[in-house]
């Protein structure tokens, strides 16, 4: 029977090789011989953090942040920090903001002199609608000395950026309108280099009359039509321009660092609380929408999906783009956040911004019935 030790170095190396399946099978086995050891705790739920199941990652990574208070503070102080990052990280993809504050604000507390916590605690705040206390931690890493000058550079330019993007006349629809410009141009570059191919053509699929239709996946909305961004009407061979593992991130001139770090900033022109990512990817947009009341993920989506709809057909049809172009391609189902919000991530292809625009004047049009809290665009988190 192998021991703990060949099981726990069995399972790095399987995560190394991206077994797995494989890792979780063996950090199981060595939980089974020691279940009270923190750091079997925190591989296991690393290894299903790595294989993309992040629910079943939380309940280990919570059993190893506590079993390790058991050691010292100051001992074992990067172990607890690490165990604890991993867990903030882990609750940030499952919508549990404030925990994941909490807990990161706790570790900034006990080990004032580490960056690991700090750091990810300005990261967290600046993605999830709290960008005033973010840019406070961010203002203390400008002088933290734990952190190189690469890095306090790096911090005093983040910082720098947000306090003239709110200084100055623009709103944070600049960086819709940047990426949105930047991906037409760059899909505009590619299919004139294609020649022969056809641009945003429909999926499409016969039937028993050979008839053409529209193909829809199997299990998606009855309205998620699709087209492909360039196919070759010689062979049906399929490009795509960018993918959604790869979203285009584009810098808007004079606020460059901002693309490297995903940050909201609140629309405020608008009546409804409306938050603005500064990295929106304009062909992998994600729309998050909140209700100020509790409902069942089924209620919201009978609350918000024929506004999708309506909107997502007149895009695939055509309605925000040119004669000859600018359609929408693709919007996923819809997936629930927390216990009131629901998000669509929608492929924009080429349309106009204006599109943008359509779907907010739908919602503010829904608020009058059904009380919304705020509205995210964007790669951001919802604060609560």
């Amino acid at each position: 029977m192998p021991t703990l030790d060949e099981l726990a170095h069995e399972g790095i190396a399987a995560i190394g090789e991206k077994r797995y399946q494989d890792a979780i099978e063996r950090f199981q086995e060595a939980l089974e011989l020691e279940p009270d050891r923190p750091d079997m705790n925190n591989a296991l739920g690393m290894a299903h953090m790595h294989r993309g199941d992040v629910g079943s990652a939380v309940p280990y990574l919570e059993r190893a942040v506590e079993l390790a208070e058991a050691y010292g503070d100051e001992e074992h102080g990067d172990m607890k920090i690490l165990f604890i990052t991993s867990l903030a990280t882990a609750y940030q993809l499952t919508d549990r903001i404030p925990d994941a504050r909490r807990h990161l604000q706790d570790a900034t507390n006990r080990w004032p002199d580490k960056l690991e916590p700090r750091l990810q605690l300005g990261q967290l705040l600046l993605t999830s609608c709290q960008l005033d206390d973010g840019v406070e931690i961010y203002r203390g890493l400008v002088e933290f000395e734990h952190l190189d000058q690469k890095g306090r550079d790096a911090a005093e330019a983040v910082v720098g950026c947000v306090v003239l993007l709110e200084e100055s006349e623009h709103q944070p629809d600049i960086f819709l309108r940047a990426h949105r410009d930047s991906y037409a141009e760059y899909f505009d570059d590619i299919a004139g280099q294609q020649e022969g191919w056809y641009a945003e053509a429909a999926r499409m699929s016969k039937t028993d009359d050979d008839e053409l239709r529209p193909i829809i996946t199997e299990g998606a909305r009855p309205y998620a039509m699709s087209r492909v961004d360039l196919v070759n009407p010689k062979n049906g061979e399929i490009a795509d321009i960018y993918s959604d593992s790869d979203p285009m991130v584009v810098a808007v001139e004079g606020l460059d660092p901002l693309a490297q770090l995903p940050v909201m900033f609140p629309w405020k022109e608008h009546e409804l609380e409306v938050w603005v990512c500064s990295q929106v990817p304009w062909h992998w947009l994600t729309i998050t929408i909140q209700f100020e009341a509790e409902m069942t993920f089924d209620e919201r989506i009978d609350t918000v999906d024929p506004i999708f709809a309506d909107w997502y057909l007149a895009g695939y049809n055509g309605d925000f783009g040119e004669v000859d172009s600018g359609r929408f391609h693709y919007i996923t189902d819809p997936e629930p956040v927390g216990d009131r919000a629901i998000s669509y991530t929608v492929d924009l292809g080429r349309t106009k911004y204006e599109a943008v625009e359509t779907l907010l004047k739908r919602i503010v049009i829904l608020n009058a019935t059904r009380p919304i809290r705020r509205v995210l665009l964007g790669n951001g988190y919802l604060p609560d």
